[in-house]
């Protein structure tokens, strides 16, 4: 993949540090796993509840692809970076929400899942989008659901 990181980093910067981001949280969820099977998903703190919930994610909505679907059949990379960015976007925004919440009134993951819903089901919906539509118009799809994940965590912090 190192051959290729400087082609895609010239097609988009963030590239190889989403790919990288992406990696670490599905190998996280995986040292998890076995934490979750023994005693259950109740035993995980709030941070380790995201990765699991983001993973599920990544490995559901991102990786999986239906070959014989008008939306899934291929993916540009525009589209693949544009759902990527969400996701960890997502995912750094929750661990920040978390980490910055006083001991007294600790932010959870399944405040942050109630309160965001919406747009964590328009992260998930992103497959959705049809590969044929213009670049532009598709990272301007990407840039304002950015936008909505910033805004709802903004207002989910006040």
């Amino acid at each position: 993949m190192r051959v290729l990181e400087p082609f895609f980093n010239k097609l988009d910067p963030d590239y190889s540090n989403l790919r990288t981001k992406c990696q670490e949280i599905l190998q996280k969820e995986d040292n998890l796993q076995e934490i979750v099977q023994l005693v259950g998903k109740e035993s995980l703190s709030e941070d380790q509840k995201v990765v699991m919930e983001v993973a599920k994610i990544i490995r559901e909505d991102f990786l999986q692809q239906n070959a014989f679907s008008d939306y899934d059949f291929t993916c540009p990379l525009v589209k693949s970076v544009g759902m990527l960015r969400s996701i960890i976007l997502l995912h750094n925004l929750s661990q920040k929400v978390i980490a910055d919440s006083p001991p007294d009134a600790r932010v959870t993951w399944a405040q942050i899942k109630v309160s965001l819903n919406p747009v964590i089901q328009k992260i998930i919906q992103t497959k959705f989008q049809l590969p044929k539509q213009p670049e532009d118009q598709m990272r301007g799809f990407f840039k304002n659901l950015d936008d909505e994940i910033e805004a709802a965590f903004q207002s989910l912090s006040d």
